[in-house]
């Protein structure tokens, strides 16, 4: 403490201000006691004035304590004041010829001086307050323009990353998002040299895949690189940053094509997908370069963002390899039921005509034998006639039923005449033989399809029938044929007790509906759709749709 105050002191007396109001102090006595100090035999130097009351010298006294106020402070004002009191005091009680006066006057100058001190204390303190708001000001528009160029900079990044992110997301396929990636890179860092490895967790090495700006040369000298082998392979085993200032010099170097190549400053990150290193991204110079924070963080999280677009890459491949192969699977499975739906209908048509040719035409030759037998044979007991008849009507319904069976088979009038003979055809028989009142009718502009489309559809509309006379208990089915200008819609419909539809027309055969599955199947087989509506009492509606 005390060597503080002596330093302050010290401070004090060497200012040239100081001595300036000693002066002035020194001036104001000799003033004030001129008799005293000068041996005069006027009581003022202001005599000359016609004053002689001392008025002037005490005013006088204003000039050092204002002074010394200004200068130095309130507390140097006050002990000027007290100074000042103490050199006036004695000529008022002990010199003046008008104490009370002078006691009047010596007071006033007191009050006078210190309201100037404070006047100048209040002063200095606005000022340094507004010097102190001006300063606060300042250190807040300065630290304003900081937040502001940090938002500015922080803006541009995201702008940065948003377009990157834009860029590498437009494509799923690999190499156009490598190169984009690649493109981008470039731009955003101001750099010759762009490379983009990818890892190969078989081999545990990096591959290669996107460059820009090197030779041939170098990009066949980095082949093979394994995983903790020179700059990117210890990236790819730490997955941290890497920042190099002289390529050449360094000595985590590998590979002297590095050298020859002429690389010095190079920044890499990796490239990380689910925590996991897909691979690595570096930026080179062929000088000298400083990587700043902002920028390593930056490339960072384009390495990230690179790394979930590689990882989506590899997952649209692996699922387009799966489609391509589920779809070469349903392709193959649709060939092979083509081409067993062909064989069977060609082993049906086969039957039939052998049944036609064969077997009909051999039961109608037995029957006319046996009718021939009966009418000329006049040796035949009446007992043997009719036994010959009955196996000639017997005869007659076998043929009759052989013919039905062949006919069902393949029908002759489907190749001959086409879809809607064969549908009117059919109906007619429903109706003749189970007393179902079954019609065909007919909308939109008539013209026959290709013959594997009249086939599915007399398929599907025969297997509808048949389902419906065997487990619907219907008394009325309707047949429609709709042709449109790319698509022909067929549509079976009927008033029986119905049932209860799967889920998924899919579980219609594990829920033992084979002949419903079996249309549908059908219908996929050339392209179609098959629509099935029912419900318990409401009746059965099939409806196929095939594009023509």
């Amino acid at each position: 403490m005390v060597p503080c105050i002596f330093g302050r002191v010290s401070t004090i007396i060497r200012n040239p201000h100081f001595w300036l109001i000693v002066a002035m102090f020194a001036i104001g006595i000799v003033l004030h006691y001129p008799q005293q100090i000068l041996n005069t035999s006027s009581p003022s130097l202001f005599v000359f004035l016609g004053l002689t009351r001392h008025a002037v010298e005490r005013i006088y006294f204003l000039l050092p304590i204002s002074y010394a106020g200004f200068f130095f402070g309130i507390k140097a004002g006050l002990a000027s004041l007290a100074v000042a009191l103490v050199i006036m005091l004695p000529r008022v009680f002990l010199i003046s010829l008008h104490p009370s006066d002078a006691l009047l006057e010596t007071g006033g100058i007191i009050v006078i001086g210190g309201l100037v001190n404070f006047w100048f204390e209040g002063y200095k303190r606005e000022k340094e307050h507004r010097q102190q708001m001006l300063s606060n000001l300042e250190e807040a528009q300065q630290e304003l323009q900081s937040h502001i160029q940090v938002i500015k900079s922080n803006e541009k990044r995201l702008a940065t990353l948003n377009e990157v992110a834009a860029i590498i997301s437009q494509s799923l396929e690999l190499e156009d998002v490598l190169n984009a990636a690649a493109d981008k890179v470039k731009e955003v860092m101001g750099l010759e040299v762009v490379l983009i490895f990818l890892l190969d967790e078989v081999n545990k090495q990096l591959e290669l895949k996107t460059h820009r700006g090197i030779s041939k040369e170098f990009a066949f000298g980095l082949k093979g690189l394994k995983v903790g082998e020179g700059f990117n392979g210890q990236v790819a085993q730490t997955g941290k940053p890497l920042l190099i200032d002289d390529a050449a010099k360094d000595p985590r170097l590998t590979r002297e094509i590095v050298k020859r190549e002429g690389i010095q400053s190079a920044l890499i990150v990796p490239l990380k997908a689910k925590g996991k290193v897909v691979g690595t991204a570096s930026v080179a110079g062929y000088g000298s370069r400083q990587f700043l924070d902002e920028e390593v963080e930056m490339l960072t999280t384009i390495g990230n963002q690179i790394g979930i677009a590689i990882d989506n890459a590899h997952l649209y491949e692996k699922t387009q390899l799966m489609a391509n192969t589920e779809k070469q699977m349903r392709e193959n499975l649709r060939f092979y039921l083509q081409q067993v739906t062909r064989a069977q209908e060609e082993e049906r048509r086969r039957i039939a005509r052998e049944l036609h040719d064969d077997t009909t035409q051999n039961l109608v030759a037995l029957s006319r034998r046996l009718d021939s037998l009966i009418s000329t044979s006049d040796y035949l007991s009446p007992k043997d006639v009719t036994r010959l008849e009955e196996l000639r009507q017997e005869t007659d319904r076998i043929s009759d039923g052989v013919h039905r069976f062949s006919q069902d088979l393949r029908p002759s009038i489907l190749d001959d005449l086409g879809l809607l003979p064969a549908l009117e055809w059919l109906t007619s028989d429903i109706s003749k033989h189970f007393g179902i009142a079954t019609g065909v009718a007919v909308l939109g502009s008539l013209h026959r399809p290709s013959p594997e489309i009249e086939l599915v559809l007399f398929r599907i509309a025969q297997e509808s029938l048949r389902n419906m006379w065997k487990h619907s208990e219907a008394s009325r089915a309707w047949v429609t044929v709709e042709f449109g200008d790319d698509k022909i819609i067929l549509t079976v419909k009927d008033n029986g007790k119905g049932f209860e539809l799967p889920e998924k027309i899919e579980d219609l055969a594990s829920t033992g509906k084979l002949g419903l599955a079996g249309m549908q199947e059908r219908a996929h087989l050339i392209g179609g759709t098959l629509t099935l509506q029912s419900k318990p009492g409401e009746g059965t509606t099939v409806m196929v749709e095939i594009p023509v």
